[in-house]
């Protein structure tokens, strides 16, 4: 099969239409069709199912589609790394990281190194995205080094150490509960809780917790949003209250938002991840110490995790930790 092909196939699925994937790619409409129906014959399989005048995948082109991703984004990495070669540039770091970690650890990170010891010499790549797609990305080599939130399928990935921190609940300065040093669940009363979407089934039991607090209460509203600043915002306009990640908090200040400790250990697992086959540069080593002694340095009640990822339930505080506000930013962070 041919590259063009490939890219006839992306746009047509992306634009909706033959007529303007012809458009999209500077080609003309009978051109693109015959080239679909070239690559569906050597593949054997139908791609779209046609119904004027849109287009939709089938199933099996679906799969195949996840698949052609994949394959033209190395080929545009493989073109923007060959004019930095033809112009003498070295290679660029690329890093990928969840949406909250991207904009938090990384730029923290970064920033401090900046002034000391800086990680690339002359462009660096940051994507942001969910924890599966960053575990995708290491392993397709489309990027260097990946910073997610835990647990999650490593798949053909090495986890270069982990940490947890508790969760925090965000509120509105001036919310009756702002005054309590540690909010407790079943106080919550009927406050609209949000809290960021993810698969993990540690996050689903937290949720589950805030929404049910009891058998007799009637179940909480509930907003889920992908992003720490809008649910930040929501909190600011007086929506609900958000459980944010103990970085989001730290790093993330808002002057008219609270960020309270609950009388329930629930933990944020966070680690840094590359492929396992892959050599690392003094660099990337430089950035991966960097990122978890920032982590283990800033974030409050933080501890180092095991190879394997996965959360300590039991509040390893318990005993020891005072009851008191958390989220409040170390003097040097």
């Amino acid at each position: 099969m041919e590259i063009r092909q490939l890219e006839a196939f992306a746009a047509v699925y992306s634009a909706g239409s033959v007529t303007a994937a012809g458009r999209l790619l500077d080609r003309s409409q009978p051109m693109v069709s015959r080239q679909i129906q070239d690559l569906e014959q050597e593949l054997g399989f139908t791609l779209f199912t046609r119904s004027r005048p849109q287009v939709t995948l089938t199933d099996q082109g679906r799969q195949f589609y996840e698949e052609v991703r994949t394959v033209l984004a190395s080929i545009q990495q493989l073109d923007v790394r060959s004019r930095e070669i033809a112009r003498g540039q070295a290679k660029p770091m690329r890093i990928a990281a969840t949406y909250s970690l991207g904009a938090t650890l990384v730029a923290s990170v970064v920033g401090e190194l900046e002034g000391t010891a800086p990680v690339f010499e002359h462009k660096l790549y940051i994507d942001t995205m969910d924890s599966e797609e960053t575990v995708q990305t290491i392993s397709d080599g489309r990027a260097d080094i990946g910073v997610v939130s835990l647990p999650v399928d490593l798949g053909r990935c090495t986890l270069q150490w982990s940490g947890q921190a508790p969760y925090l609940l965000a509120m509105p300065v001036d919310h009756p509960l702002a005054a309590s040093p540690t909010v407790k669940l079943d106080a919550l009363g009927n406050n609209t809780v949000i809290t960021l979407s993810n698969r993990s089934g540690l996050r689903h039991r937290l949720s589950t917790a805030l929404l049910r607090p009891g058998l007799a209460t009637p179940q909480r509203r509930h907003i889920e949003t992908s992003s720490s600043m809008n649910a930040l915002m929501l909190v600011r306009a007086g929506v609900g209250l958000a459980l944010v990640d103990p970085l989001t908090a730290t790093v993330m200040p808002q002057a008219d938002v609270v960020y309270k400790s609950v009388d329930r250990y629930v933990p944020y697992v966070m680690g840094v991840i590359t492929r396992r086959d892959r050599d690392l540069s003094a660099d990337e080593r430089t950035l991966i110490q960097a990122l978890r002694e920032y982590a283990s340095r800033c974030v409050p009640r933080f501890i180092p995790g095991d190879p394997s990822g996965l959360p300590a339930e039991a509040d390893p505080f318990l005993e020891s930790a005072p009851k008191g506000p958390e989220g409040e930013a170390c003097e040097d962070c």
